[in-house]
Parts: C-alpha cells; structure tokens; sequence
C-alpha cells in the first residue's frame, strides 16, 4: 500500500473491540490499518466500569477511561475531555456523534488538524439537541477536514452544508475476505437452501427494532407465495413481529434465527437469493449489511431514505430501491427479481465488483491516509 509515514495519531471513539457495534468495527479498521502503515495509534474510549485500562491490541495503544455510567447514551468519563491534552499526536481523528470526543477536540491544542468522521445528524434526543448545538457548530468550525461515507450524508444534513468546503466522501469499508467460501462454507450453503424447502430464500440481518421496517418486510411477504423471509438478529420487537406473523398467515414462511455466529454469517448471505433491507428511518444512516450482501453476490432491496442507505444500494446497478413503510413496492421489486433469474444475478455481480471498489477496508484505509498525509503536510508547510 502506501509509503511509511512517521505520524501519530490520537483517535477518539465512544467504545473500541471486543465491543460489537458499526462504529467500533470500523474503528478498529481504521486503528489496525494506520499501525500497518506505520502510524503510531493512540485510541480512547468509555469503559464500562469505573476503572481505566491501558492496553495494546495489535500494536493500538487503546486507553479506555473509567465511566461511571451512562446517561442519555453517553458515557460520564470526567477524564475523557482531557484526553487531547494527555494523550499528545500529530493529528486527532474523532467520530461524530459522540460528546466526550466532541469537548476533547474543541478544547484541545488548537495547532492539532483534526478529521471529524460525522456518521449522522443527531436524530434523536431532540429535546437535548438545542443546548448541544453551540459545542457541534464550535466543533464543526475546528474540524480541519470533515469526512461523510456519501454524498448523501452532506446532502442531506441540516448543518454540514454550509462547511461543504472542508467536506470529503470516504465511504465505510469492511474486511471482504470473510464472505469468501471454503468448502465447510458452501457445504454450510447447500444444507442451508435445503432448509427453505425449494423456496427462494430473503434474507435480512439487524436488530429487531422500530426503525429497521421488518413488519413491511412481513406485509410483503403475503403478495409472495414462493419466497420465505429469514430474519437474522434480535431485539426488542420479535415477540410483535411473531404475532404479526400469525395475524398475516405467514408464519410457516418466517424464520427467526436469532443471533448468529461471525464465521456463520457469510453462509446466509450466500445462501439467500435476495437481501432485503427495510429500514425506514434516516436514523438508518448507511447499511453495512447492504455492503457484506453485495459481497457475497447478491442483489440488495432498500428504500429511498434520506440518508446513506440508497447510494450504498445503488439503485439499479447493484440493487433496487423503493419507498419506505410500503409493502406493496417491496413486493413488487422482490417480484421483480425473483421473476428474472439473470437480471437477479447482474445485479448480484455488479454489486460484489462495486463492494471490492468503493466499500472495502482496505480501499477505506487507504483513503483515510490519503488525507492524513495531505494534513500533515500542510501542518509542516503553514
């Protein structure tokens, strides 16, 4: 990849591995990519507990800062807005939204160029939002380069527009290699399609929550009598999702998978023949799911939402969009694809070249250095 550069850099997240979440997966990413170009990484986040632990995790130095609890999904870390002051780099990384990165950035060196990765607006805790908004514009203003994973993120955003100059896309990456099949893998496959009884197979992956639309994947799948929905994840939500089933007459044809292993994971992807991916709310911000789908060579459904999720979907290249909370055009594009097994598998193709392109790590990292090196260069010319 890239030449060594001589640099270090302080990232500051809200939790790092083995947490399981996006951000900490794409954390850990960026983290790891940096120290094998030869960055120095110093990374911050909450712990749990009221105790901090100093470690070093494939050559990452993560600091996690005793929290008292949390409060409004944010972690009570006293010492954490100090973090840019202890912790001395060439260069800070923080991602957005996260408060105690936010103080720590705005009210660090102010020499320090600073990367700020916004995932989203905030869209929840309203309420709260306008006593917040002075610390985000003060921060969006000392923010020497912003990064959005799409267009569509700066597009859509109440407040990134008017800082559209210091605006960069970077789209989020994921590690392809492990959706790639070994033997056990498609054996895995061929026992899995045996299961759906010579039913095409939609598949979705995600917390059962609100926000993510299952019950109009549910409403769908009554207009399609040849397909089963294979539901992957848990949440709050599944006991009225399964009643739901029952109501509509469709629980012979739903599976609820619950959580399943990592190793595991890329074998229903391969085994569905289309993703379906609901979600009817911004707060859905990008997809990942979307990306790992498409490297396993299959077609994505999303809906048209004011965010991330259609240009990671790429409607009509790699996949199908549609509104959102709307059945009836679920139904149609599932139709649509199932009817037509070669348009079914152009998309499928498309979308796992355009994975390897635009949404792999490494592709992702290397970006991220780009830019890291472009800043570190202006530091030592101004």
């Amino acid at each position: 990849m890239a030449t060594a550069l001589r640099v270090k850099i302080l990232e500051l997240g809200k939790f790092y591995a083995p947490e399981r979440g996006g951000i900490e997966t794409l954390l850990r990413s960026l983290c790891e990519g940096f120290v094998g170009l030869g960055a120095e990484v110093d990374c911050v986040v909450a712990n749990r507990t009221f105790r901090t632990v100093h470690e070093t995790l494939a050559g990452v130095r993560v600091h996690r800062l005793a929290s008292w609890r949390e409060a409004m999904s944010i972690s009570l870390t006293p010492r954490y807005p100090f973090a840019t002051r202890r912790f001395r780099a060439d260069l800070w990384h923080a991602h957005f939204p996260n408060p105690l990165a936010d103080l720590a950035a705005v009210f660090g060196p102010r020499r320090t160029p600073l990367i700020l990765s916004w995932h989203s607006d905030i869209v929840r805790q309203k309420a709260a939002l306008r006593f917040y908004l002075p610390l985000q514009r003060a921060l969006l203003r000392r923010a020497t380069r912003i990064v959005v994973a799409t267009p569509y993120h700066l597009e859509y955003s109440s407040y990134l527009p008017e800082f559209g100059s210091k605006c960069v896309v970077i789209p989020y990456g994921l590690n392809l290699d492990r959706f790639e099949l070994d033997a056990d893998g498609r054996a895995r496959v061929a026992s899995l399609r045996r299961e759906a009884g010579g039913r095409r197979i939609l598949l979705n992956v995600g917390r059962l929550v609100g926000y993510k639309g299952h019950r109009y994947a549910l409403l769908a799948l009554q207009q399609l009598p040849s397909a089963v929905l294979w539901l992957v994840g848990t949440g709050p939500l599944e006991f009225e999702l399964r009643a739901l089933a029952g109501e509509l007459g469709v629980t012979d044809r739903v599976r609820f998978w619950g959580d399943i292993s990592d190793k595991d994971l890329p074998r229903f992807f391969h085994a569905c023949d289309v993703f379906v991916f609901p979600s009817i709310s911004p707060n859905e911000a990008f997809g990942l799911v979307q990306v790992e789908a498409m490297a396993c060579g299959k077609p994505v459904i999303a809906c048209q939402l004011r965010s991330g999720v259609p240009y990671v979907c790429g409607d009509g290249i790699s996949g199908l969009t549609v509104p959102p909370a709307n059945p009836d055009g679920l139904a149609d594009a599932v139709n649509r694809l199932l009817s037509n097994d070669a348009y079914c598998l152009q998309l499928g193709a498309a979308g796992r070249r355009r994975a390897h392109a635009e949404f792999s790590e490494l592709v992702m990292v290397q970006r991220y250095w780009d830019l890291i090196k472009d800043l570190v260069a202006e530091r030592a010319y101004s």
